[in-house]
């Protein structure tokens, strides 16, 4: 009986060990795909631009880190005019 238990014991070990192996494998072959993608895909429309963090240490005193987007912290966000809302009163006749 014992030495039924430690045969189950082991093939179910074997058999988890063969499963996690498995799953290794194929987050591996995802991971090399995305990386296959995102090469291809940066080298097609960025072509001869620096990839720079938007956490990469800003080049004034005053910038921030991580502020702004795609690695322009050291100048101020793009001031927009605040426009009119639409009114459709004024369109109806009285």
């Amino acid at each position: 009986m014992i030495a039924q238990q430690r045969e189950y014991k082991k093939k179910k070990a074997l058999k988890k060990a063969q499963r996690i192996k498995e799953l290794e494998q194929e987050r591996e072959d995802q991971k090399v795909k995305w990386q296959q993608f995102n090469n291809r895909a940066y080298s097609k429309n960025k072509k001869g631009q620096v990839k720079r963090s938007i956490f990469a240490s800003p080049e004034s005193v005053t910038g921030k880190v991580g502020v702004g987007t795609c690695g322009i912290a050291d100048k101020p966000m793009t001031q927009y005019q605040d426009t009119s809302k639409y009114n459709v009163r004024h369109l109806m006749p009285q």
